[in-house]
């Protein structure tokens, strides 16, 4: 009889400590991180002393891989420019993934940085004349835009259509030399579109003069081959 109660206690006491055993794995301290079971483990995060380097050009070029804090962001591949322009010309399709990815300097020996046209997109210390509003703390680069959840502007956030100008904003203005006077002209859509992507495709001419065979090429005198009229 002794046996049996000794042999009793001793089951009780077991399944007692083997519940509570169970109950100490069940639970998980505040802040701790939780692993599916059966999953694979996964990849501790990178903290963000591991983020790429801010350069003034896009290092990755050739990658479009995710960064963190990324979340997924990717660059718009393509854009419609001069869409709804007064002018007689028709829209002008820019293909942004072969200008933000591929050699696409003058000399054709490495990639253009983001703000050659996203100039606001820089700290006030790094513009230049005529250049004077900064909108960013750093370098626009494709590395630091997927690392912030700040938005990229528009060029129309600031150079407006013709006859389109927003109530309580000013049409920006350029000033340039002609002849022996100073003349002030409206950097509108139009204008600023064509400053940006002549100046640039005029110096890959003078550089690269075999350029012109290359289907899509234009310098700044050839306008049917990128503005697609109706």
């Amino acid at each position: 009889m002794k046996k049996s109660i000794k042999l009793f206690v001793i089951i009780i006491f077991g399944v007692f400590v083997l519940g509570f055993l169970l109950n100490s794995f069940d639970s998980v301290p505040a802040g701790a991180t939780v692993f599916a079971k059966g999953g694979p483990t996964p990849t501790p995060a990178a903290t963000n002393s591991n983020l790429p380097t801010n350069t003034a050009t896009n290092s990755n070029s050739g990658t479009k891989s995710l960064i963190p804090g990324g979340a997924g962001k990717k660059i718009t591949k393509s854009f419609i420019l001069s869409k709804d322009s007064l002018s007689e010309y028709g829209d002008a399709p820019f293909d942004h993934e072969t200008h933000a990815f591929q050699m696409y300097s003058p000399d054709g020996k490495s990639v253009v940085g983001c703000v050659e046209c996203h100039h606001t997109d820089q700290p006030k210390s790094a513009l230049k004349p005529p250049l004077f509003t900064s909108e960013r703390d750093v370098v626009l680069t494709l590395e630091s835009w997927r690392a912030s959840p700040q938005k990229v502007s528009e060029c129309r956030a600031c150079h407006f259509q013709d006859g389109n100008v927003p109530d309580g904003k000013e049409m920006p203005t350029a000033t340039y030399t002609d002849g022996a006077k100073s003349v002030k002209k409206d950097l509108n859509n139009e204008l600023a579109y064509h400053i940006n992507c002549n100046t640039c495709h005029d110096a890959a001419f003078k550089l690269r003069p075999e350029l012109k065979k290359k289907a899509g090429f234009a310098t700044s005198k050839d306008c049917t081959i990128c503005h697609k009229t109706n």
